[in-house]
């Protein structure tokens, strides 16, 4: 073979894009779906902006009229304050503007099911057979007409 796969610890993020565009590209031949967007929200010092110390934030993609959200994290001093939910609803507000149906997350049973569950997500399935028996929980919200 003329090909060869080989494992790379920290690839460079040029190198992970192609595995977008090509996705993308075939996305458009097959379906004429526009290319997955990248979005991330954060937490800063609103008196430094950019610049300020990243408190927390949510990360992920719109794909297909869906909105993913792969990471959602608050730091510990700023939980309980209703940030969380405002990540996820900024989010959410904004995914809509730009036309997507649903939104989706994941979490582990150990993290913030009952979070999501709180915001109007329902359980689509659950997977069984990981490590210290956690279950992994894959939740949808629909946004409505």
């Amino acid at each position: 073979m003329p090909y060869e796969i080989f494992y790379e610890k920290n690839p460079r993020l040029k190198d992970v894009n192609k595995l977008s565009q090509g996705l993308a590209e075939y996305a458009d031949i097959m379906k004429g779906h526009m290319p997955i967007q990248s979005f991330t929200f954060f937490i800063r010092n609103n008196k430094y902006k950019i610049k300020g110390k990243i408190k927390g934030g949510c990360h992920g993609c719109l794909y297909y009229g869906c909105l993913y959200v792969d990471e959602l994290w608050v730091d510990k001093e700023l939980r309980y304050q209703g940030y969380g939910t405002q990540l996820m609803q900024t989010a959410e507000n904004w995914a809509k503007e730009q036309g997507c149906l649903f939104a989706t997350v994941n979490t582990m049973d150990w993290e913030a099911l009952d979070f999501y569950k709180k915001l109007g997500y329902v359980v689509e399935f659950e997977r069984h057979g990981y490590l210290k028996d956690s279950i992994f929980y894959f939740l949808r919200k629909n946004f409505g007409a």
